[in-house]
C-alpha cells in the first residue's frame, strides 16, 4: 500500500501566517487518515471471515493462552496450524514468540518472525505493522531501512498505535539517521499524548508522553505548533 500522508507532511512548506497552508496540511492528515482506517476495517473483516467455527476460535485462544504461560512447543504447534491458514492473529502470536529468545530450546528466529509479521501485516494488523517498522529500524530479522522502518511506523501511527506515534515523535525530533522534522515530530507527540491518556501502554505514561511534548514543542515557532496542534485534534477526534 502507498502512504501519500507521510511525504505531505514532510513536504509541506512553513509559511508563517497562512491559514491556507494549516488547512491543506490538516486535510492531508485527515486524507491519509481515511485511506488507513479502510485498511484497519478490512484487516477486521478478514479475521472474521477466518474465525466462523467455534472450534477454530477455541484452538486459536488455546494456542494463545499457551504462548502467555511460557508454552512455547504447545503454542507453536497450535498457531502454525492456524497460520498455515492465514490467520492474523496466529501469525502475529508467532511473530511476538519468535521475536526473542524463548529459553536455551527456543532461541530467537528473528526472520521468522519478520515473516509472521509481514503476513499479518499483510491484512491490516496494526500490532504487525508496528512489530514490522520496529525491525526495520533495527536491522532485526531483515536489513536496516529507516525509509521503510519509516512508512510502517506512520501506517501504524494513523491508527492510533501509540509505540508508533511515540517512536515517530522520537526519530524526527533527533534526526541523525532520520532527517529532522520538529513539526511532524511535535504533531505526532501530539497524538501520542492523546492516546496515552486514553490507552497508556506500558512504561509509555501519559506524563512520560507529555515530557517529549513540552521538548519538542520549546523548538517550534508558534505558527508551527499551531498546525501540528490542529491536525493532531483532526486526526485524534479530540482535543489535545
Amino acid at each position: 500500500m502507498t502512504v501519500t500522508i507521510a511525504s505531505i507532511l514532510i513536504s509541506q512548506p512553513s509559511r508563517r501566517g497562512s491559514a491556507k497552508t494549516t488547512r491543506r496540511w490538516c486535510l492531508a492528515v485527515l486524507c491519509g487518515f481515511a485511506a488507513l482506517s479502510a485498511v484497519a476495517t478490512q484487516a477486521a473483516a478478514d479475521i472474521i471471515a477466518n474465525g466462523p467455527d467455534t472450534r477454530a476460535t477455541a484452538s486459536l485462544a488455546a494456542g494463545i493462552t499457551a504462548a502467555r504461560a511460557g508454552q512455547f512447543g504447545d503454542a507453536i504447534t497450535i498457531l502454525g496450524q492456524h497460520a498455515e491458514s492465514g490467520h492474523v492473529m496466529a501469525h502475529y502470536s508467532l511473530g511476538l514468540i519468535y521475536a526473542k529468545a524463548r529459553g536455551a530450546a527456543l532461541p530467537a528466529r528473528p526472520k521468522l518472525a519478520h515473516r509472521h509479521f509481514q503476513a499479518a501485516a499483510r491484512k491490516g494488523h496494526v500490532g504487525s505493522i508496528f512489530e514490522l517498522a520496529f525491525q526495520f529500524e533495527r536491522g532485526i530479522g531483515t536489513a536496516a531501512d529507516m525509509k521503510t522502518a519509516l512508512r510502517f511506523y506512520r501506517i501504524a501511527a494513523h491508527n492510533n498505535h501509540l509505540n508508533a506515534q511515540f517512536n515517530l515523535a522520537v526519530l524526527l525530533s533527533r534526526g541523525g539517521t532520520v532527517k529532522a522534522n520538529p513539526r511532524e515530530a511535535y504533531f505526532w507527540a501530539l497524538a501520542a499524548q492523546h492516546t496515552a491518556r486514553t490507552r497508556p501502554q506500558g512504561a509509555l505514561t501519559f506524563d512520560k508522553v507529555t515530557k517529549l511534548v513540552k521538548q519538542i514543542r520549546s523548538t517550534l515557532p508558534h505558527q508551527a505548533a499551531s498546525q501540528a496542534t490542529r491536525a493532531a485534534t483532526l486526526l485524534t477526534g479530540q482535543p489535545v
